[in-house]
C-alpha cells in the first residue's frame, strides 16, 4: 500500500495495557491514516507507527475535559508529508470532506476512523499537523479488564 519511496518505521512500547478492540476496525483506521500519509508524500518519506502507554498521571496532565483521567494505550502514526493547511485541519473528520480530486477520494475515510475510535471504541482521535512538517495523528485507546463485556 505505501509504495515503494516511502519507508515504514514501527516501534512499540514496553508493558501496554490491554484495550478491548475490533481488530477490522482498528486495522480500517490504521490503513486509512497509512494511505493518507503516502498520498501526503508525493516524493516519498517516512511513515512512522509508534506504540506507547498512557498513565492516568499524564492523561491528567493532558487537562483536556474529552479524555476521562484513567490509563490508555496510545497508537500515533505520523509522517514526513506535506502537511495539513490549519484552514483545513479544523475540517479533516467531517463527513464526505476531501481535498482529492473528484473520483480519488470520497471523504469518508478520515470521518469514518474517528467515529471507529471515539465512538465504537470510546478512546480518543486527535491530529497535529504543520505544512511542509508532516502530519501526526494520536489515537488513545482506554484500557479494559478481561472481565468487561465486549460492547464493540
Amino acid at each position: 500500500l505505501l509504495g515503494e519511496n516511502v519507508r515504514l518505521e514501527a516501534s512499540h512500547g514496553r508493558n501496554l495495557g490491554a484495550v478491548r478492540a475490533d481488530p477490522g476496525q482498528l486495522e480500517q483506521v490504521i490503513v486509512n491514516l497509512a494511505v493518507n500519509a503516502r498520498d501526503a508524500m508525493p516524493e516519498g518519506g517516512t511513515l512512522n507507527i509508534q506504540t506507547y502507554a498512557v498513565p492516568a498521571a499524564k492523561a491528567r496532565e493532558m487537562r483536556q475535559q474529552i479524555l476521562p483521567i484513567s490509563d490508555y494505550t496510545a497508537l500515533r502514526v505520523s509522517d514526513t508529508g506535506l502537511g495539513i493547511p490549519p484552514d483545513i485541519l479544523a475540517k479533516i473528520f467531517e463527513p464526505f470532506f476531501t481535498t482529492k480530486e473528484v473520483g480519488q477520494g470520497t471523504g469518508l475515510g478520515l470521518s469514518v476512523s474517528y467515529f471507529i475510535i471515539t465512538n465504537n471504541h470510546k478512546g480518543q482521535m486527535e491530529v497535529q499537523s504543520r505544512p511542509d512538517q508532516g502530519t501526526c495523528f494520536t489515537l488513545r485507546l482506554p484500557l479494559s479488564s478481561a472481565t468487561e463485556p465486549n460492547n464493540s
